[in-house]
C-alpha cells in the first residue's frame, strides 16, 4: 500500500506538471464562462429590459426587427433569458456582416445593437478551444480534462481514509498550511472536479466521433451530421416562407407545454427550440422542424425519448456550466470554479517548490520548466482577444465594432489572469 501511495503521489504531481497552468488557465476561463450572460447583462445596457405582461410575443419581436432594419434578414430570435432581459435578434446585413439586436419584450421595439463579439462568446469559444483555429483546441482541452480526472483518482489513493477528513483541518504555518488547506478545498470540490473532468472529456469524445468515427454530431438534423436525417420539405419552392410569428403559432399548436426560446428561420425548414418539463438537458434536445412555406410539421423531438446516448449528450453541457436552475446554481458552480483554480495553483506551486529544493534541479526548473509554462501560458491569453476578433471578422463579416461594455470585461479578465499568472511565478523565484 505505502508503494501504491507513492505512485499515486508522483502521478498527482506529475499531472499537475504537465498540466499546470494551461488547465488553471481553462477552468479560470470556464468560472467566468459559468455567468458570462450575466456579465453580458452588466456589460451592455441594451440588453436588459423590464419585464413583459403575458407570454412571449414573437410577432411584436420580429415586426421591430423589420421595422428598425427592413434591408436586413432575420437569422434568428431569442426570448429574453429572464425577466429582466431584452429578446434578441441576429440579422444580417446587405454586405454580409452581422448585427445582435435588443428588442423590447412588452412593445417589440428595437432598443440598441451590438457586435455579436459577446462576453459569453468570448468566454465559451476560449474555454471549448483556447482559440486554437482548428479541431485540436478541442482536443487539447479534452486531454487536460483526462489529466484532471487521473489526478483526482491519484490523490485518492495517495490521501489515506480521505473519507474520514471532510472536517479535518489542521492549521498549521508557513507551507504546511497550503498543504492542508489543498488536501481539506480539495476533499470538499470531489464532485465538482468529478462533473467538470467527465463532462470535459465528453466533449472530445463528440469530436473524436465526428471527426474520426461515423461523423455524427446531433441526433436529428438537416444535414449529414445527425443520426436521424430531417426529410426535404415537399411544398412548392416558388412560394415564400410563412411569417416567423405565423411558423412560431404552429409550432406552439404542435407543442403546446413547449415554452419556445429560440427560432430560427429558414428559407425551406423553421427551425424552433425551447424548454419542457425535463431535467438537465439544454433547449436543443426540445426541438422542431417545421416547412417554412406551408407551416407543416417535418420533426418534432421530445427529450424524453431520446437514445441514452443523445440524452447524455444534450445533459453534458447543462451539467458543466452550472446552466439547469436559475442563478442560485450558477454562483454555486462559479464559486467551486474558483475554489478549483485554487487547488490547481497551490497544486502545482507546491511541486515546483519541492523540486526547486534540489540544488542540482534548481536552475533547470525555475528558468527552464516553471519560466517556460508562465511564458506559454501568458501567451495564450494575450493571444486570445486578438484571435477571438479574427474569428468573428472571419464568421460574421468585417471588422466587429465591440461594445466599451465588453471589451472591458475582457481585456478585465485578461489583465487579471496576466497579474496571477507573473504572480504565481514571481512567488515560486523568490524562494
Amino acid at each position: 500500500m505505502a508503494s501504491l501511495a507513492r505512485t499515486a503521489f508522483r502521478v498527482h504531481s506529475f499531472t499537475g506538471v504537465i498540466t499546470g497552468l494551461l488547465l488553471f488557465i481553462l477552468c479560470w476561463s470556464g468560472t467566468f464562462a459559468v455567468i458570462a450572460h450575466e456579465l453580458d447583462w452588466l456589460a451592455t445596457p441594451a440588453a436588459r429590459a423590464q419585464p413583459a405582461p403575458g407570454p412571449d410575443n414573437w410577432a411584436a419581436w420580429e415586426a421591430g426587427v423589420h421595422a428598425h432594419a427592413p434591408d436586413t434578414r432575420l437569422l434568428g430570435l431569442r426570448a429574453p433569458l429572464n425577466d429582466h432581459r431584452a429578446a434578441q435578434a441576429m440579422i444580417q446585413r446587405p454586405d454580409g456582416g452581422r448585427r445582435l439586436l435588443f428588442i423590447t419584450p412588452a412593445t417589440g421595439q428595437v432598443q440598441g445593437e451590438a457586435s455579436p463579439f459577446t462576453v459569453q462568446r468570448f468566454f465559451r469559444e476560449f474555454h471549448r478551444s483556447f482559440y486554437i483555429p482548428t479541431q485540436w483546441g478541442t482536443y487539447l482541452v479534452a486531454a487536460l480534462a483526462v489529466t484532471l480526472l487521473v489526478s483526482l483518482v491519484a490523490g485518492l489513493l495517495f490521501y489515506r481514509r480521505w473519507w474520514r477528513r471532510f472536517f479535518s483541518l489542521r492549521w498549521r504555518r508557513g507551507p504546511g498550511l497550503w498543504s492542508e488547506l489543498h488536501k481539506f478545498v480539495g476533499l470538499w470540490s470531489l464532485w465538482f472536479v468529478l462533473i467538470i473532468g467527465v463532462t470535459g472529456l465528453w466533449y472530445g469524445v463528440e469530436r473524436a466521433r465526428l471527426d474520426m468515427g461515423d461523423g455524427l454530431f446531433a441526433y436529428a438534423g438537416p444535414t449529414a451530421m445527425a443520426a436521424h436525417r430531417i426529410a426535404e420539405p415537399d411544398s412548392d419552392p416558388s412560394r415564400p416562407p410563412l411569417s416567423v410569428a405565423a411558423l412560431v403559432d404552429r409550432a406552439r399548436a404542435l407543442r403546446p407545454a413547449l415554452r419556445l426560446t429560440t427560432v430560427i428561420p429558414g428559407p425551406d425548414r423553421f427551425y424552433a427550440e425551447g424548454e419542457a418539463d425535463d431535467l438537465l438537458v439544454r433547449p436543443r434536445a426540445n426541438l422542431i422542424y417545421l416547412d417554412a412555406r406551408s407551416g407543416a410539421p417535418l420533426y418534432s423531438q421530445d427529450a424524453g425519448d431520446l437514445p441514452a446516448y443523445w440524452r447524455w449528450s444534450e445533459t453534458a453541457d447543462p451539467l458543466h456550466f452550472g446552466d439547469f436552475a436559475g442563478l442560485p446554481v450558477k454562483l454555486l458552480w462559479f464559486v467551486f470554479g474558483l475554489l478549483l483554480c485554487g487547488l490547481i495553483l497551490t497544486g502545482t506551486w507546491m511541486h515546483a517548490r519541492r523540486l526547486a529544493r534540489s540544488e542540482r534541479a534548481r536552475e533547470k526548473h525555475r528558468w527552464r520548466g516553471t519560466g517556460a509554462a508562465v511564458v506559454v501560458s501568458l501567451l495564450v491569453v494575450v493571444a486570445s482577444v486578438p484571435l477571438a476578433i479574427h474569428q468573428v471578422r472571419l464568421e460574421y463579416g468585417g471588422f466587429p465594432s465591440l461594445q466599451s461594455g465588453v471589451m472591458a470585461v475582457v481585456l478585465g479578465w485578461v489583465v487579471l489572469t496576466v497579474i496571477l499568472l507573473a504572480g504565481w511565478g514571481w512567488s515560486l523565484k523568490r524562494r
